[in-house]
């Protein structure tokens, strides 16, 4: 496929071409990655309502079994409609014969993301989606000023406000290293204006800033590493402070996906401190030994079973209206009681 430009990517996100079923999603931006093939899937599902209409799956379950991701792909939908594959890339294990296989072969009602962070010009999987005909290769890097202005007046216009120019040069200088952070970020500014008609410089003062970042941060560790308690106590304090349940529940969202990432790297043999040293965006130093342990504590099958708790969760709490906190809090508290598990269970 030629090189896309950016009308072409909202195009495909927004209406997937039948004739590229394969989407590789990649860069050092992870929550672009995670937002674009997101969006790719919901449009290929379109108002599927059935639940084994997406299917998640890591590069290595591919890499032991070659014929996994075609089998899936050509597999027949049980309530009939269409099927989207999500595949993670993790480890060095190579899966390009699985990948031609089915590029040489297409499915008729499936479609595929595939998620990579950071390639080469040179990486086999970016070579081979960026030539074929029936695939697509989307880079996701950290937003420029022209992607971040976009998506600030996305969420403006979804909330009926508008901003000061100073009070967007000063956002700009809080947000744009990830691009759901940045999302959710922009969003609580604008349920933190909800009710005036412009966003000044004192409204981003009180609820974009570095003390709300670590306040998200000290209830995601807490709540992965099983201390119930002082997650509770967190989340508490962050409701209090006007900032929704479902930035906190995005943000443990975005740290499963990491963790999803990262630990399918330690299986493979990397080492704990390797994989933290990688990380984009980098981890803060006073997190990472706390991040260190999470990778070791939680296995890839309960990592699995939580973002896909997590995800419907806030789907729901967002059709919920004054309800979303409680029906987050309820996935979290499951969450935090898995993690305590595993916790007692490591320490036996």
């Amino acid at each position: 496929m030629v090189q896309l430009r950016p009308a072409d990517i909202d195009r495909i996100l927004a209406r997937p071409d039948p004739k590229i079923r394969l989407v590789l999603f990649y860069g050092p931006d992870d929550g672009l990655v995670s937002e674009r093939s997101s969006t790719f899937v919901k449009a290929a599902l379109g108002d599927s309502g059935d639940p084994f209409a997406l299917v998640r799956l890591e590069s290595n379950e591919v890499a032991d079994d070659p014929g996994k991701l075609s089998d899936e792909a050509h597999s027949v939908p049980l309530f009939g409609g269409q099927r989207a594959i999500l595949l993670c890339m993790s480890g060095n294990r190579s899966i390009i014969a699985s990948i031609e296989a089915v590029l040489d072969n297409p499915p008729s009602d499936a479609w595929i993301a595939v998620t990579a962070g950071e390639l080469r010009k040179d990486a086999p999987l970016r070579r081979l989606c960026e030539a074929h005909a029936g695939a697509g290769a989307i880079p996701c890097y950290v937003d420029s000023v022209r992607d971040l202005d976009k998506m600030i007046d996305e969420e403006l216009a979804a909330g009926g406000l508008s901003i000061d120019t100073d009070a967007r040069a000063l956002l700009h200088t809080l947000i744009g290293s990830d691009r759901l952070a940045s999302r959710a970020e922009v969003r609580k500014l604008c349920l933190y204006a909800m009710g005036g008609d412009r966003i000044g410089i004192a409204d981003i003062r009180a609820a974009v800033g570095d003390a709300s970042a670590f306040d998200v941060d000290e209830a995601v560790d807490s709540l992965l590493l099983g201390d119930v308690g002082d997650f509770d106590r967190a989340f508490r304090r962050l409701l209090a402070a006007n900032t929704p349940g479902f930035v906190v529940a995005g943000a443990i969202l975005r740290q499963l996906t990491f963790l999803h990432r990262a630990r399918a790297d330690y299986e493979s043999g990397s080492a704990v401190r390797t994989i933290i040293g990688k990380a984009r965006p980098p981890i803060f130093f006073q997190r990472q030994q706390g991040v260190e342990r999470q990778i070791t504590l939680w296995p890839l099958a309960r990592i699995e079973r939580a973002i896909a708790l997590l995800d419907t969760s806030i789907a729901e709490g967002r059709l919920r209206g004054s309800l979303a906190d409680e029906v987050v809090g309820q996935a979290l508290t499951l969450i935090g009681a898995v993690a305590a598990g595993l916790r007692r269970g490591h320490a036996a």
